[in-house]
């Protein structure tokens, strides 16, 4: 059984840097447009989307490997990327001017307590296994950011 973290390691990742986000569409973000979190990935916004968070969820500059939640309670990498956090209510020119994901981001500035939005610049250390990678995601599946090192994080799927 191999753990995410043992996979970052041989790709000579510092483990303890990355963060792991796993991404599902909130209830509260619904709309006729996104009724699941693959309406958002069909429509290209998924890589909007878990630029908003509720709250500052991510350190500034880390390292965040991107997964989409699957049926079975995995996870499938999306994307890495460095996340960098906005000033408090500071939302990024194109997540503002994306109409695609309009309702997403309406919906989630309405349920937001404290909206925080983050810039993103990819990195491509992992970008062979971007679409290919899943892992099971640890109970409870509502704690959907944790540390990459989980060793609850396996992996599935290469």
């Amino acid at each position: 059984m191999t753990t995410l973290g043992d996979l970052l390691r041989t790709r000579g990742l510092i483990t303890s840097r990355v963060v792991a986000i796993r991404n599902t569409l909130h209830p509260d973000d619904t709309s006729s447009d996104f009724r699941s979190i693959d309406d958002v990935q069909r429509a290209a916004a998924l890589a909007t989307y878990d630029r908003m968070q509720d709250g500052p969820r991510f350190g500034d500059d880390a390292e965040v490997l991107s997964f989409i939640a699957t049926d079975d309670g995995g996870a499938k990498l999306t994307a890495f990327r460095r996340f960098t956090r906005r000033e408090r209510g500071n939302v990024p020119g194109d997540i503002v001017y994306d109409y695609d994901a309009a309702p997403l981001l309406h919906a989630f500035i309405t349920r937001a307590t404290q909206p925080t939005f983050y810039d993103t610049h990819d990195l491509d250390t992992l970008d062979d296994l971007v679409g290919k990678l899943t892992v099971r995601w640890p109970e409870p599946l509502h704690e959907n950011i944790r540390a990459a090192n989980d060793e609850n994080i396996v992996v599935v799927e290469l």
